[in-house]
């Protein structure tokens, strides 16, 4: 089996990352909090997230005889216990709590598990070519509305007040965002553990898969140039380190975002590709 895997970003601060463990792969997806606020000593409280999430699914993730949801669960109450060192947990309002979407990949005995809460993505193809897409669509659901605002307001940028966003983008976001790990609303790792019950769970026989993917929703734009399967095909020929170069290209040219249909020109992008029916 051939494994790749690369996070980039045009920031200062990757809110994305990525690991491997022997028996799987990760990648979440730090979502932003809609204020100035920051707690831990890092001074970016989304990175501090994601970088303990990696050390405790690097720590725990393949110890199979917990599930994926029990081991997501259990560290949520040992992060919740690290974060509130910081700060109380409970006076924070949605739009002030850190959340990241999680996707996991793990190999149990003769199957692969996925696990996928939030917007990011498994693509699993299998060995009779049949390609399945694994994500919650909820989040890209809430963010057209935004996003549609953007694309139309040609004005925008003299009206900026907070992270390359208009006053009224942010009413309608932090609306969203209190929907929060909410009944009705999205589900996604934050504080809560009753969110975990919500992912998309499945497993196959790895005998059965011929590649997977774990993507974080940076990649979007890439569904301009590639469908889900012609983009494995691409991974499997070109690489990750030149997909993402691809990527920014693409990113390069909405840089008014006016046709790929997203919230910012250029976001954290993060692969994990395993090919498992790579012959050396």
């Amino acid at each position: 089996m051939r494994i790749e895997f690369e996070t980039d970003t045009k920031k200062q601060s990757n809110e994305d990352i990525c690991g491997l463990t022997k028996k799987g792969a990760f990648v979440l997806d730090g979502a932003s909090a809609l204020t100035y606020k920051n707690y831990t000593p890092s001074g970016n409280d989304v990175n501090w997230m994601v970088n303990w999430w990696k050390k405790y699914l690097e720590a725990n993730l393949d110890d199979t005889r917990y599930t994926i949801q029990e081991i997501i669960k259990k560290g949520i109450d040992n992060f919740n216990i690290e974060y509130g060192k910081f700060v109380d947990i409970k006076t924070l309002k949605n739009f002030e709590k850190l959340s990241a979407g999680i996707a996991v990949a793990r190999k149990n005995q003769n199957y692969l598990e996925t696990y996928v809460l939030g917007d990011v993505e498994i693509t699993l193809e299998t060995k009779n070519g049949d390609c399945n897409h694994i994500t919650d669509d909820f989040i890209k659901n809430l963010d057209s509305e935004v996003i549609s605002m953007i694309s139309k307001n040609n004005r925008r940028n003299s009206e900026i007040v907070f992270k390359g966003f208009t006053q009224e983008e942010m009413d309608i976001l932090i609306r969203n965002r209190s929907k929060m790990n909410k009944p009705g609303g999205y589900y996604i790792l934050s504080h809560e553990k009753e969110a975990v019950d919500k992912g998309v769970y499945k497993k196959i026989k790895i005998e059965e898969v011929e590649r997977c993917l774990l993507a974080t929703d940076g990649i979007t734009p890439l569904s301009t140039r590639y469908t889900k399967k012609t983009l494995l095909e691409n991974l499997r020929s070109k690489g990750v380190k030149e997909i993402i170069k691809e990527l920014r290209t693409i990113e390069e040219s909405d840089i008014h975002k006016k046709t790929i249909g997203r919230l910012k020109t250029h976001d954290d992008a993060t692969l994990v590709y395993m090919d498992f029916g790579f012959q050396y």
